[in-house]
């Protein structure tokens, strides 16, 4: 079998190149990594650095350096001096080309055409929510929309999707399934970096999503000033009742001094018996 090898100098030249191989397919992911990033942030490609990302972390970082090196022992075929070289080759061939297929990752970013209109976008937002970690992540540029309509239901699904559904009702006989997923962090980086957003809607719906979910995303108290700071302009007439009842719903949850505070606030206010009697219970509540 040395002698086999050893022929020619062709196991050296194999083993060089399959480690070449390795290498550079790892370097090549990278740089795909790089540059979905940069065709994102020009609009491009919507998502797809995320679900990639996510694509690599769940098996991805295996399968390509498999790859890579299936094809570098592949080339080096045509410097096979003999039958049993070409046969031990053709395996190795085999081996790192189909093997990858055998590991389980997550699926890879949906060639799914990107919704262009204001429709479009809300369906494919509703879609993407509850079908798979990756199709979440392409809501995450849909949050960055220049429609704020467009943008306040990007941040609604970023809170309500099925990775934060998956950890929030995550029990010891049914742990997360998505705990330690890359998206997640997404989520939460997006929906902090909302609470800023010029629409005071979309900053709401923002501040509602993680206070509502402290599994998922941890406590942030931007979030409950956020909300608090909602209700203290809820009696301005311009501002859309809805805003209140959301705020109220999210202070009702995880008690925060400033949110308890703001409700109790409001209930003395507000000329609405029902808004009132809601905003009492949430500043009781927790104390």
């Amino acid at each position: 079998m040395r002698k086999v090898w050893s022929d020619g100098g062709y196991g050296p030249r194999l083993f060089s190149g399959l480690a070449i191989g390795f290498v550079a397919a790892l370097f090549a992911a990278t740089l795909a990594g790089w540059g979905l990033t940069l065709a994102e942030r020009m609009g491009l490609t919507p998502g797809t650095s995320e679900a990639y990302r996510a694509w690599l972390a769940g098996g991805g970082w295996l399968k390509v350096p498999m790859w890579g090196a299936g094809i570098a022992t592949l080339l080096a075929l045509r410097h096979a001096v003999n039958w049993p070289q070409r046969i031990l080759t053709g395996w190795f061939v085999f081996e790192f080309c189909v093997m990858p297929f055998m590991v389980h990752t997550q699926s890879a970013p949906s060639g799914e055409a990107t919704p262009q209109t204001g429709r479009a976008k809300t369906r494919a937002i509703l879609k993407w929510s509850y079908r798979s970690p990756e199709t979440v992540a392409r809501i995450v540029a849909l949050s960055r929309d220049p429609d704020p309509v467009v943008r306040e239901q990007a941040v609604i699904a970023l809170g309500q999707n099925v990775i934060v559904a998956d950890i929030e009702h995550s029990a010891v006989t049914r742990p997360s399934r998505f705990s330690d997923h890359p998206v997640r962090d997404s989520l939460r980086v997006r929906l902090t970096e909302s609470l800023t957003d010029p629409s005071e809607t979309v900053r709401a719906e923002a501040a509602r999503a993680l206070w509502k979910a402290p599994l998922a995303f941890g406590v942030v108290p931007a979030a409950a000033e956020t909300l608090a700071a909602v209700l203290d302009r809820a009696e301005d007439p311009a501002r859309p009742e809805r805003l209140a009842w959301l705020a109220l719903d999210a202070a009702a949850g995880a008690p925060h001094p400033a949110l308890q505070a703001a409700a109790e606030r409001f209930a003395t206010t507000t000329d609405d018996a029902g808004l009132a009697r809601y905003a009492r219970l949430a500043a009781e509540e927790r104390r």
